[in-house]
């Protein structure tokens, strides 16, 4: 499975995007629900997409058509029998049916629901039929000839988030709701249960739920039936978890049951997961996002050895409140935001700037203090470096490398940190190059900044053994004219280095950006720092790693470092968009994931003395 490496982008200025949906019938013809002011207050807009291939980069994303609501709009739905209708869910809690060749106004509206409507979903399989949901706990069924809702459930005592119609299963439908649980409603039981002595059902009515499974301790956001396997769903919301539900012990007919077996627990989301998806083409892949501002993609079925979590997309720079598989191109996502003023809001850092394939172009902007550091301008014109990002194989999403790291953009705007000119000018004497090693290169920044700044340097980029990685690397090296300076070379930690080192000396400075973040790697990465250093009073390791790694990630990447030969000379906290500095402490508290992002950690290493002797 091939993700779009290079996104388009849509842009609709004061109108957040809560919804899109992708048409049934047409494989580049979107719907997009949108609301004034973040959905709190205002009008809304549905907006009618077309996504076009464009030869050589990101497909183009126009808008075909508008319309605009006197409310926010909260979800969309195309309908299964009609290639141009399409209904909308709104605050006002009003449904809309809308026919996209008409203009202007709805064909119908339905006014039942008393509070916003939060969902929409048209069954797949009795295709006449679409189902609302709304924070006044109920959830009602449309046909678009009706005039009326055709049932009402009152499934809820608190806001229903999300209804959706099994796609094997005509008669069950699942919701989700504020109150923690995920329910399971088959159509054909009695409307309602007898909830008890004394209790008159008629005042406080609730449905009958065949299954009720109490999912999370908070509330449940978003739900999702598996395309391929009966009576599996996905569910997630404000605890951070993903979970795999098997919900086969449903019986028709039986007394409604409490329970649910979670089959596994997908973990690493930071805030709420405001949306959970199943990919239509296969039945292992599922898509999240979440208000941490990004979109993974997992597999529930995962290769020996390799984690669930394939890959991350963290390109935007806000609360990702929606993603949406093509149902036609396996691979192709839609994702989408609230605002670009909520990063003004909310001062909320991304810890990387691009995705798979995306470019990128960077500029420099420090000053230098040696005129052999930069002999073209003198260091009074700009460096420009263009870039590619790594599209790597699906088997190595997990090693993260398809995106340039915020860490990556520190090193090269601090270059100056890494003292290279006192490592020139003692090779200038000694008549040997120096020689820079970057270990996890990706799309090898640094390491072309410094072969751009120091042509007399050797300057050695290395990565994973990956094909596209290195295709990627070697072709950003070439772009940028420091071919000849900068060699590219694959290289997997903890194996034999010869050849990286290719009969040479070992390396006068080692650098590394986000490396540490997986404390299994932290062995063979130390490996790697041993076998490639120089054994000199002047080799240095400078590790760059984003705070988002966790600390005691770090602290016990050091703990190892100076068990195996290696002096801590320094470790400082630095400000990603300042210049404050502090000490670094491994039990610093009150701190959240937004805190963590505006921090690097900056890491230097030295051989100690007994190392030195040997």
């Amino acid at each position: 499975m091939n993700l779009l490496s290079q996104p388009g982008t849509l842009q609709t200025p004061g109108f957040a995007h809560y919804a899109v949906a992708w048409s049934p019938f047409h494989t580049s013809r979107l719907a997009v629900a949108s609301a004034a002011n973040f959905g709190l207050v205002g009008n809304g807009r549905l907006h009618l997409v077309s996504s076009n291939p464009a030869p050589g980069g990101p497909p183009r994303l126009g808008i075909d058509k508008q319309y605009e609501t006197q409310d926010g709009l909260y979800d969309v739905a195309w309908s299964e029998i009609h290639e141009n209708q399409l209904v909308t869910a709104s605050g006002d809690g009003s449904i809309r049916l809308w026919d996209v060749m008409l203009n202007d106004l709805p064909i119908r509206v339905w006014q039942e629901h008393t509070r916003e409507v939060f969902s929409v979903d048209w069954s797949n399989v009795k295709k006449d039929t679409f189902a609302s949901s709304s924070w006044d706990g109920t959830v009602k069924l449309w046909t678009p000839d009706r005039p009326r809702s055709v049932t009402t459930l009152q499934a809820h005592h608190s806001c229903v988030y999300q209804a959706m119609f099994s796609p094997h299963q005509v008669d069950l439908l699942a919701t989700c709701s504020t109150d923690g649980t995920v329910k399971i409603f088959d159509l054909r039981t009695p409307a309602y249960v007898n909830a008890g002595p004394g209790v008159n059902t008629f005042t406080t009515p609730l449905s009958a739920a065949v299954l009720t499974i109490p999912a999370s301790a908070t509330e449940i956001l978003s739900i999702d039936w598996n395309k391929y396997r009966p009576m599996v769903l996905a569910s997630a919301g404000v605890d951070k978890n993903v979970k795999i539900w098997d919900c086969r012990m449903i019986k028709p007919g039986e007394t409604p049951q409490v329970g649910g077996n979670c089959e596994t627990q997908l973990l690493g989301h930071e805030y709420a997961v405001r949306k959970v998806q199943w990919s239509p083409h296969r039945p292992d892949i599922l898509a999240t996002a979440s208000y941490d501002m990004t979109c993974r993609i997992w597999t529930t079925t995962p290769t020996q050895g390799r984690p669930q979590l394939l890959h991350i997309h963290d390109t935007h720079t806000e609360f990702v409140v929606g993603a949406s598989w093509s149902l036609y191109e396996e691979g192709v996502l839609a994702s989408y935001f609230l605002s670009d003023s909520l990063h003004t809001l909310y001062d909320y850092q991304p810890i990387t700037l691009t995705i798979a394939g995306g470019s990128f172009i960077y500029t420099t902007h420090h000053t230098c203090t040696h005129d052999e550091l930069d002999p073209i301008s003198g260091c009074k014109n700009a460096t420009v470096i263009s870039l590619r990002t790594p599209d790597t194989a699906a088997a190595n999403w997990a090693l993260q490398a398809s995106s340039i790291w915020a860490s990556s953009i520190y090193l090269a705007d601090h270059i100056g940190e890494l003292h290279l000119d006192a490592y020139l000018t003692a090779a200038s004497r000694s008549g040997s190059p120096c020689r820079i090693l970057e270990l996890g290169a990706s799309a090898g920044l640094p390491s072309i900044l410094i072969a751009k700044m120091c042509p007399t340097a050797a300057v050695t980029a290395t990565d994973y053994p990956d094909a596209a990685l290195m295709q990627a690397l070697s072709e950003n090296v070439t772009r940028n004219n420091v071919a000849q300076t900068c060699g590219v070379v694959p290289f997997a930690w903890g194996t034999d280095p010869e050849p990286v080192l290719r009969g040479a000396a070992k390396f006068d400075v080692v650098l590394a950006a986000d490396t540490l973040w997986n404390s299994d790697l932290h062995e063979i990465f130390i490996d790697a720092l041993q076998t490639t250093l120089k054994k000199s009073v002047a080799a240095r390791i400078h590790l760059v790693v984003g705070l988002h790694t966790g600390r005691y990630t770090i602290g016990s990447f050091l703990r190892r470092a100076m068990e195996s030969g290696f002096d801590l000379e320094s470790v400082v906290e630095l400000e990603l968009k300042g210049s404050t500095r502090r000490d670094w402490d491994v039990n610093r508290e009150n701190e959240d994931d937004q805190e963590r992002r505006r921090w690097i950690i900056w890491i230097q290493l030295k051989w100690t003395t007994t190392e030195l002797s040997l």
